[in-house]
């Protein structure tokens, strides 16, 4: 009986800790990307997306309430024909940068403690050391997400608990 309450105890505070994400994609269809020239969306890259931001925002802001309203995504590269067969395939050149655009809110308690738009862009997502897999087709996007993050929420409100 005793390792009951201890086990609801802990469930209970677990709970508290945890931070309430919410993650909206106001008019998808309208995005720079996640579409090819035949017209093709990709919406699987949006849940992509925003698991990732759930994921890595309960970590940096535990306890906090969080909303994301994402107006804009361009992925890394460019979707364009290739081969005898014209297979659409996303090439990937200095040019073609990584970009997302959102609103976010971080409320505690119910009362906003922090607000504000990011107009991401890596303009060297090419470069450097990226801690993802190549395998991954969001690892030029979930680094400048990290970066941008740390950036944000590195220090400032995640030291406020």
């Amino acid at each position: 009986m005793k390792t009951r309450w201890i086990a609801l105890s802990l469930l209970a505070l677990a709970a508290a800790a945890h931070a309430d994400v919410q993650v909206n994609f106001l008019n998808p269809e309208k995005f720079t990307d996640i579409k090819d020239n035949n017209g093709f969306k990709q919406m699987d890259v949006l849940k992509d997306i925003e698991a990732y931001l759930v994921e890595q925002t309960g970590k940096r802001l535990p306890g906090r309430d969080v909303r994301i309203d994402v107006t804009d995504v361009d992925l890394a590269g460019e979707v364009e024909p290739f081969g005898r067969r014209m297979q659409w395939l996303r090439v990937m050149r200095t040019v073609t940068l990584p970009g997302m655009s959102f609103h976010y809110e971080v409320r505690e308690g119910g009362k906003v403690v922090q607000q504000g738009e990011a107009k991401l862009r890596d303009m060297n997502y090419q470069e450097g050391f990226n801690s993802f897999s190549g395998s991954d087709p969001l690892r030029y996007e979930k680094r400048m997400l990290d970066r941008w993050m740390q950036k944000e929420f590195g220090t400032k409100v995640a030291s406020s608990n």
